[in-house]
Order: structure tokens, then C-alpha cells, then sequence
């Protein structure tokens, strides 16, 4: 890393159920928000990568979605791209603009998600393989295995699982823009029906029609920009896709080797991390992360986030707007805008005091995908 890209600009759109708006015209609103709010204008932007979530990257996916977004802004960028990598997209594009960027390929990167999945019929019903022939249909199906397995292998609880979904709701609670600030108790989420055994309704993340934005720039444009620029110390990404084949599949993500990758380049542990934003599609990954990551031992998350630990007043804030589960399904993209604004200070009754380094993960298809980012305060 040559530390030559930094974080400079950040938008959203509301999240939720938007079938008034299309998915491109929610882009374009994140967009706009986000090159605003870095202090750039439409014309400095001299790069596009995009995370065009399910619907437009899978069910609409013949024209490249950074084609059909580039002709909606009205932008000639010359770096250009979509990723498709699930969950881990948002994450990953943002390393690609910074990669670009510190290859001398552009010098002022927009990269956007945006969907309008909640709205777009058949969204997450595809089926993702030959197992769906045997009924392992969805995203919900492969993570449930792991959660049993988790289960098997150490005696995780459904009161564990618990603890990460009140957390969510309780962090929601204080973003205004969260689609789902509902309490949440315990003998609520007990109460609540099965998706696939053990998963509850409370264990799955949100879908959502929405947008978020965030633009990349070189470091030697920010005299240029209007909000203090958001440093990145470090990343990395690993992949597992043998899946089936491999025997401990659902025994340990690819964050562990991408985990401690970002760290050390980052010059950093896990202890040295004020703020955690863990892609959180389901419960039983903010587990298995807090443990591969290094947070806590092989095995002993569902321990760990007990006693609100990770919640509002808990001492590792996880998720601090909601995340998946309760803030919004923003493919992860959502993740990085929270961070920015707790290390900006501009995060109101949820901010996190003192923060000056955050980590953020994204996880996505089959278990197969993942990506790491470890940002820093500016300064």
C-alpha cells in the first residue's frame, strides 16, 4: 500500500420497500450524495466500479451494470467495472478503487450499490447450484448448516444467536433512517417462526430497495474536499469455493486468512480496532467472524456477546446503525458509510467516543467470498 487513496465523500438513499423507485434513480441519488458531500462536482469523477446487488447483477445481468450506470450519471470515467462477489461486493470495490487509484488508472473513483431487490419479484429465489434439486434453496439454507454446526461443535445457544439480533434492534433504535427500530426481546426472538431450523425470523437479514455511494480519491486532492478524508490502513480478501469439497466449510470463513492480512498492514490487532462493522446476512456470521477475525477464541463467540457486549453500551460496538438485520439491506456498502461517520464524529446518539479505527467485512454467495477493510480517523 502506498496510502495514495483515501475516503472522501459518502450517500444514501432511504432503505426499505420503494416500489415508486427504480433502481437505477436510487443509484443516482446515492451517487449524487455522495460526490456532494465529498465537495466534488459530476465531471472530477474520472472512475465507476459498481456493486449492483441481486436483482440488477443476477436476474438483469446481460448489460454490465457499470454500462447502464455510467449512461444513467452521464459520466466518460476511464476505470470502470462491476463486481458480483455477493455480499462481499461493496467491500471490494472499494479496494478495487484504491488499488486503481494508486496504480495512477483514475484519481477520483465513485463506487455504488443499489437495488431494488424488496421490490423486484424472484430477487433471492434463484436456485444457486445442483443442490437446490434437493431442496438447499437460498442463502437462509447454507447458513443454517453452519449455525447447526456451530451448534454441534460448541454448543452455541439460541439465546447466543439472540444476542446479535438484539443488538441489532437496539442499535437501530438510535438511526433514524433504520427500516426496522422495532424492540426486540429475547422471548420475542423466541417466539419467532423458524426460516430454516435453527434460524429464526430475527436471525435473517432485511431485504430492501435502496442505494449507498461512497467516492474514492486520491490523497493529493484533499485540500479539494469538504469533509475531512477517511484513511485506509489496510485490506484484504479471501476466497473458499470448493464448498461442499472442503471439510470444514462451515467451520471457518475466509476472514480468517483475509482477517489478518488487513491487520497487519493496517500495523494493527484486533484490540487496537475501536469499532466493528461485521456483515451480519445472518447471526451465526457475526459469530463465526468475531472468532475468525480474533476477537475472541475458536468457538467461544456465543460466550462472548453475552451480556449485550456488543451492543449499545457494550465495550465492542458491533453494528453501531442496525446493520443487515435491522438498518437496511445495503449490500454491505451501508457498513462503510457508518464507519466513516463514527471515525467523522458524525454518528449523533450512537457515536462511539473516541473512535479512530474501525474494521469492516463483507461476506457473500456460497460462504465463499470475503473482503476486509481497516479504516482510520484523519489525522
Amino acid at each position: 500500500m502506498t496510502n495514495n487513496a483515501v475516503i472522501a465523500g459518502i450517500g444514501h438513499t432511504d432503505f426499505g420497500k420503494l416500489p415508486e423507485r427504480t433502481a437505477f434513480g436510487l443509484q443516482a441519488e446515492a451517487a449524487r450524495r455522495a460526490i456532494e458531500d465529498a465537495g466534488l462536482i459530476p465531471g472530477d469523477v474520472d472512475g465507476l466500479i459498481t456493486d449492483p446487488g441481486p436483482a440488477q447483477g443476477i436476474l438483469d445481468g446481460i448489460t454490465p451494470h457499470y454500462l447502464a450506470l455510467g449512461q444513467y450519471l452521464g459520466l466518460d470515467p476511464a476505470y470502470v467495472g462491476s463486481d458480483i462477489l455477493g455480499g462481499t461486493s461493496s467491500v471490494a470495490i472499494i479496494q478495487r478503487a484504491m488499488l486503481a487509484i494508486e496504480a495512477g488508472l483514475c484519481s477520483v473513483c465513485l463506487c455504488v450499490y443499489g437495488d431494488s431487490a424488496l421490490s423486484t419479484p424472484g430477487s433471492y429465489s434463484y436456485g444457486r447450484g445442483d443442490d437446490a434439486a434437493f431442496g438447499l434453496f437460498g442463502a437462509v439454507g447454507m447458513h443454517a448448516l453452519a449455525a447447526q454446526r456451530h451448534r454441534h461443535k460448541w454448543g452455541t445457544r439460541p439465546e447466543q444467536l439472540a444476542e446479535v439480533a438484539l443488538a441489532a434492534r437496539a442499535h437501530a433504535a438510535q438511526t433514524p433512517h433504520a427500516q426496522n427500530k422495532r424492540p426486540l426481546t429475547l422471548d420475542g426472538y423466541m417466539a419467532a417462526k423458524y426460516i430454516v431450523e435453527p434460524l429464526r425470523a430475527p436471525d435473517c437479514c432485511l431485504m430492501s430497495d435502496g442505494a449507498a455511494a461512497v467516492v474514492v480519491t486520491a490523497a493529493d486532492r484533499t485540500a479539494d474536499l469538504r469533509q475531512p478524508p477517511t484513511r485506509i490502513l489496510g485490506h484484504g480478501q479471501a476466497s473458499s469455493l470448493s464448498t461442499w469439497a472442503s471439510p470444514d466449510h462451515f467451520d471457518t470463513l475466509p476472514a480468517a486468512r483475509c482477517g489478518p492480512q488487513a491487520l497487519a498492514r493496517a500495523g494493527l490487532t484486533p484490540d487496537g480496532i475501536d469499532l466493528v462493522m461485521l456483515y451480519d446476512c445472518f447471526t451465526i456470521v457475526v459469530l463465526m467472524q468475531l472468532e475468525d477475525y480474533g476477537f475472541c477464541k475458536k468457538g467461544e463467540a456465543g460466550a462472548f456477546v453475552e451480556g449485550g457486549r456488543i451492543g449499545p453500551s457494550g465495550s465492542l460496538p458491533v453494528n453501531t446503525s442496525g446493520g443487515l438485520l435491522a438498518e437496511g439491506y445495503g449490500g454491505g456498502m451501508m457498513h462503510v458509510i457508518e464507519a466513516i461517520r463514527q471515525l467523522r464524529g458524525t454518528a449523533d446518539k450512537r457515536q462511539i467516543k473516541d473512535a479512530e479505527t474501525a474494521l469492516i467485512s463483507g461476506h457473500g454467495l456460497g460462504m465463499n467470498t470475503h473482503a476486509t477493510l481497516v479504516l482510520g480517523k484523519s489525522g
